[in-house]
């Protein structure tokens, strides 16, 4: 069943317009037709069954609230910048994958030039991966992509609890420290933190993991971290 995001509180049996962009979706790429029902999440994260009225633009007549997700536990993905088809990737899966937050990372070995004339079109690209990989897979709040951030800012996005990936952890494995807490991640660069860095993010509260046995590329293990989060969150 196709899932349209709305940017506002909608409310049982009320009717609403989705935007310009939305309508020419429904209707002239899927060509759906009046009285079709599709999903809608609104601001709050409620999940309601809409029937579609197709007109010069589209409305829906809200029928019923089928899930209410707002106190969901955050996840945030701080991740170093790599290459633009493998970053593009990373979005698209960790959206997938139920990162709510990604947050870019400069840190002494991303090979990433900041533009700052540009960025804005590259954060509201990036939110555009995330959006539609959000309304493919159903679900039922949105990942929303930062503005890149130097690794000494990241005290802004802490949570309840925080881990970084470091290949020389022996003793400390990831699934063990899962729960239902809030919680940020860290992975770094291709060429991996300094150990200045990972010093920085100890004072910081952090707790370095280990993934396993073998090295991943940056991509993947990010991708593995929110396969591990989901798997563990449902066995709790």
């Amino acid at each position: 069943m196709r899932q349209y995001f709305i940017d506002r509180k909608i409310n049982i049996n009320e009717t609403f317009n989705f935007n310009e962009k939305q309508s020419h979706h429904i209707k002239n790429v899927l060509r759906m037709k009046t009285g079709d029902i599709i999903r809608v999440v609104d601001i709050s994260n409620n999940v309601f069954l809409v029937e579609i009225k197709v007109d010069l633009n589209v409305s829906a007549k809200v029928l019923e609230n089928i899930a209410d997700f707002s106190n969901e536990s955050e996840i945030i993905y701080c991740a170093a910048l790599i290459k633009k088809d493998k970053w593009d990737f990373l979005l698209q899966k960790a959206a997938e994958l139920g990162a709510t937050k990604v947050v870019p990372l400069i840190t002494s070995r991303t090979n990433f030039k900041v533009d700052e004339e540009r960025m804005d079109k590259r954060v509201e690209r990036w939110n555009k991966i995330t959006l539609e990989a959000c309304q493919q897979s159903n679900r039922s709040s949105k990942c929303e992509v930062e503005r890149p951030i130097k690794l000494k800012e990241i005290d802004r996005y802490l949570s309840e609890n925080n881990i970084v990936a470091f290949e020389n952890e022996e003793n400390s494995y990831l699934f063990d420290l899962i729960d239902n807490k809030s919680i940020t991640f860290v992975i770094g660069p291709e060429g991996g933190f300094s150990q200045e860095e990972i010093d920085y993010l100890l004072v910081l509260g952090f707790s370095c993991v280990s993934l396993g046995k073998r090295i991943l590329r940056a991509e993947t293990a990010g991708l593995y971290v929110l396969s591990v989060i989901d798997a563990k969150r449902n066995s709790l």
